[in-house]
């Protein structure tokens, strides 16, 4: 009789720590139907509370179009940042650009499978452990951000269902891929490196378009804030580059894993220290969202696994090198 009761102490033990243990990758709220109205017109009020928005939106009309696959209702990724804020995150720590901007995902199964319209983004906590920030008042600054948009989203869209995506899994060891290049002799000044970087962004870009990739957004936050007259002088360069891959996103979100959408478009980080004559680049790897979407079919996680490698191998033939 001890025994036994010992045994359902332990498994009850057993059974709380491995429930204890998820983490949280997203807080989902639905509302019923399309609700591609409800979302621009709430994105057209963030910019009262310091945010702004680029759009991609209703991605299931080119994926029918180019792929003739319709599994989707509604796909729509809104890339979101405040410039403000980020300005302050960024001079204390450059990997803070993994989530300038971070996506707003709104999608929508078939009426057939689904009738609710799911809108939500990658959790604070979990986009700070990826950066792997440790400061504590720059993680309470990052919250507040995220938190102040999460206030309006609800005010505005006025949910009527709501869901957790939770994950178990371990992120991996380096959940940001890190590289560097250095820059040609004489490019040093910020001013020689803006002359530079124009004509490499082209060059960046070619090489991805030419390996099927599209670029989704693009924001230069040195641009930004010179124009604003506000200080950042510890980078000669920093911008920010939305990618996607076209085939790649219609065989994972349009084909029953929409919710890994929270991942995209992927932003890709770049900057020069001042004075340093080095381009470093950095992004949340792939292997977040094997870890945390909760994607389990074999196919695609070898897929995921070697559009990473593609990503890694064009940065090498731009002279980039890891950390």
């Amino acid at each position: 009789m001890i025994l036994k009761t010992l045994s359902k102490v332990v498994a009850g033990l057993l059974l709380t720590a491995t429930i204890a243990h998820a983490d949280l990758t997203a807080d989902f709220h639905g509302i019923k139907g399309n609700a591609d109205i409800q979302s621009k017109a709430f994105l057209k009020k963030i910019d009262a509370i310091g945010f702004q928005w680029a759009g991609n939106d209703n991605i299931q009309i080119p994926y029918f179009k180019k792929f003739n696959d319709k599994n989707l209702d509604l796909l729509s990724f809104f890339t979101v940042t405040n410039l403000d804020v980020m300005r302050e995150l960024l001079l204390k720590n450059p990997d803070f650009g993994a989530y300038a901007p971070y996506n707003m995902l709104f999608y929508k199964m078939l009426d057939s499978k689904e009738k609710t319209t799911w809108f939500g983004h990658l959790d604070a906590d979990l986009m700070l452990n990826i950066i792997g920030e440790k400061d504590e008042e720059n993680k309470k600054v990052f919250k507040k951000m995220v938190s102040t948009l999460d206030e309006l989203a609800l005010k505005e869209l006025k949910p009527t269902e709501s869901k957790k995506l939770e994950y178990s899994n371990k992120l991996p060891e380096k959940p940001l891929t890190k590289m560097v290049m250095k820059l040609p002799e004489g490019v040093k000044d910020a001013d020689a490196v803006s002359e530079w970087a124009e004509e490499w962004i082209e060059k960046h870009d070619g090489a991805f378009v030419a390996q099927k990739f599209i670029i989704a957004g693009f924001l230069d936050f040195k641009l930004e804030y010179d124009d604003a007259e506000q200080e950042f002088s510890k980078y000669d360069a920093y911008w920010v580059s939305s990618l996607c891959h076209f085939k790649f996103s219609n065989s994972i979100f349009n084909h029953g894993e929409p919710q890994a959408g929270l991942f995209a478009p992927c932003s890709i980080y770049f900057y020069v220290p001042k004075g340093s004559g080095e381009l470093h680049v950095g992004y949340s790897q792939v292997g977040n969202w094997l870890a945390t979407t909760g994607i389990k079919d074999e196919a695609m996680k070898k897929r995921i696994l070697e559009i990473d490698g593609e990503v890694v191998k064009v940065f090498e033939g731009l002279g980039f090198k890891a950390e």
